[in-house]
């Protein structure tokens, strides 16, 4: 039995063939697609063999295990070969430039997730026919810039002697921070005395990173033993 139609996908969501080297594109298949079972509707299946070729669009011919249910058939799927988007992302004072694969007619949006690789980054705008959009199709994206958001600047102000000192705290988006926390600033320590949030000031209790505009305390004084 063969099925044609429904678009390849591996189980993250992801177009299976992104960054495949064209001579690899009739030698190795992706492990897993999703694909419409006729009992369970829209899950993944596992790739027991198969092969994928073409050249305008891919083409995966094989045989497939729903993971659901379990039963094993053969498919024939086409893809529209990946396209490369360029992306500039931010983060904190630097911003780097790099690319993305997505299918052709794939809707982009402001405000929509990118997975790159080790982090993560969240679209800001999008460049399309020479104006800013909120939303576009791949194949008519220009550029396309996002900042990261698998990590957060915390601001620190801290009491040192008889001056102020601004630090920096690098830390992820649902890390807590607490009044009383020690905080490692490399040289020295720093105790937090209250944090500010963009509706409140604790004095007491714990808020997340991504939540605080900034935080306030003094330099531990370390206690030597003689």
């Amino acid at each position: 039995m063969s099925a044609t139609g429904p678009a390849v996908r591996d189980v993250g969501g992801r177009n299976p063939f992104a960054g495949r080297p064209p001579w690899l594109d009739a030698m190795a298949a992706p492990s897993a697609l999703v694909l419409r079972c006729e009992t369970c509707g829209e899950v993944p299946h596992r790739v027991l063999r198969g092969k994928v070729g073409g050249k305008a669009d891919l083409v995966f011919e094989g045989v497939v295990k729903c993971s659901k249910c379990g039963v094993v058939r053969s498919v024939a799927t086409r893809e529209p070969r990946p396209i490369s988007v360029p992306v500039i992302v931010s983060w904190l004072e630097s911003s780097e430039r790099t690319t993305i694969e997505f299918s052709p007619t794939e809707a982009v949006a402001v405000g929509n997730s990118l997975d790159l690789g080790e982090s993560r980054a969240e679209i800001t705008a999008i460049e399309s026919r020479g104006a800013r959009v909120p939303a576009a199709e791949a194949k008519d994206i220009a550029t396309i810039w996002a900042k990261r958001v698998d990590r957060v600047r915390v601001k620190f102000s801290v009491n040192k002697r008889n001056r102020t000192v601004a630090h920096d705290v690098i830390a992820v988006p649902d890390e807590e921070f607490a009044v009383g926390d020690i905080v490692d600033l490399g040289k020295d320590r720093a105790i937090v005395h209250h944090i500010r949030t963009r509706h409140r000031t604790l004095r007491q209790g714990s808020v997340r990173a991504e939540e605080i505009v900034r935080m306030y305390g003094r330099v531990v004084r370390e206690r030597r033993s003689r």
